[in-house]
């Protein structure tokens, strides 16, 4: 496994993607992104023809992103719909397609190995579904922010405005405005400036559980 990794990273780009920005899954209409990971995290996320967005999936450091648009068939129309917006800034490494599919061609171990990945992705993104059908956006906001926490100062802070979370839980701003203004309100979250500070992570994972 030591060799194929050198060999891909002889082709690698690093890039650094800032906070809310999209890392693009397309370089071309005929070339897909496969990249890892380094350092940072982001949401998945599809888009429905009126514009509204719901998290599939969180990636964060020593993930890779484009395994499925890469080795899904191109005659899938619907790729774009599919997005990679990063939560903070993040530092990726941009591999080599054609080099990746030259290695899976000739070693099965490798192909094995990337069936796994994709079952756990395919796993995780139904359970993320379910958690966005069925839980209530009250549970959803306090699961989000519990994804997006970064520790500051020794402080557990989020940068994300309402607009932010709506678009990552597949709701409304007004309706997750006033799911914030009530945890603030019950002291499980406080506001400091444009960041949101986790005051009570302990009820905030509670909330987050709720059915």
């Amino acid at each position: 496994m030591g060799q194929h990794a050198d060999e891909m990273l002889l082709d690698m780009v690093e890039s650094r993607t800032a906070a809310g920005t999209d890392l693009p899954l397309l370089d071309s209409p005929s070339n897909r992104l496969l990249a890892l990971i380094v350092e940072g995290s982001a949401r998945v996320y599809t888009t429905s023809a009126q514009g509204r967005q719901a998290t599939v999936r969180y990636v964060e450091a020593g993930d890779v992103i484009g395994l499925a648009t890469l080795l899904a068939p191109t005659s899938i129309e619907d790729g774009d719909a599919i997005g990679v917006q990063a939560m903070n800034a993040c530092h990726v490494l941009r591999l080599s397609t054609q080099r990746f599919r030259q290695i899976v061609a000739r070693d099965p171990d490798i192909m094995w190995g990337l069936c796994t990945e994709l079952a756990y992705t395919l796993m995780s993104s139904h359970h993320m579904l379910a958690d966005n059908v069925f839980q209530p956006v009250r549970s959803r906001v306090a699961r989000h922010l519990l994804d997006m926490a970064k520790r500051l100062d020794g402080k557990l802070v989020v940068h994300a405005s309402p607009q932010d979370i709506a678009d990552a839980i597949g709701s409304v701003r007004e309706v997750v405005s006033r799911a914030t203004v009530r945890l603030r309100s019950e002291g499980v979250i406080q506001r400091e400036g444009t960041a949101h500070v986790i005051a009570d992570p302990r009820m905030l994972h509670r909330i987050a559980e709720e059915a």
